[in-house]
C-alpha cells in the first residue's frame, strides 16, 4: 500500500481489516494534494524503488513500512 505518513495508522487498520495485515506499506511526506506538479515528482519519484523493494520481499518480512525520505 501507499500513502502518506500522516495516514500510516489508517493504511494499517484498513490493510488489517481488508485481511491483510501482512501488507507492507510505502510511505511518501504528507501532504501531496494542493502543492506543485514538481513538488509532488520530489516526494513520489524515490518511492518507486521502495515499492519494488516491498513487493520483492518474502512473506516473512510483509508489515514493515517502508518510508520515503523528508523532502
Amino acid at each position: 500500500m501507499i500513502g502518506t505518513d500522516e495516514f500510516v495508522e489508517l493504511a494499517r487498520l484498513e490493510s488489517k481489516n481488508r485481511g491483510l495485515p501482512e501488507l507492507p506499506l510505502v510511505l511518501v511526506p504528507h501532504p501531496l494534494g494542493g502543492i506543485a506538479e514538481a513538488d509532488v515528482l520530489r516526494k513520489v519519484d524515490p518511492a518507486a524503488l521502495r515499492v519494488a523493494r516491498a513487493l520483492a520481499k518474502d512473506a516473512s518480512t510483509r508489515g514493515d513500512e517502508v518510508r520515503a525520505p523528508a523532502s
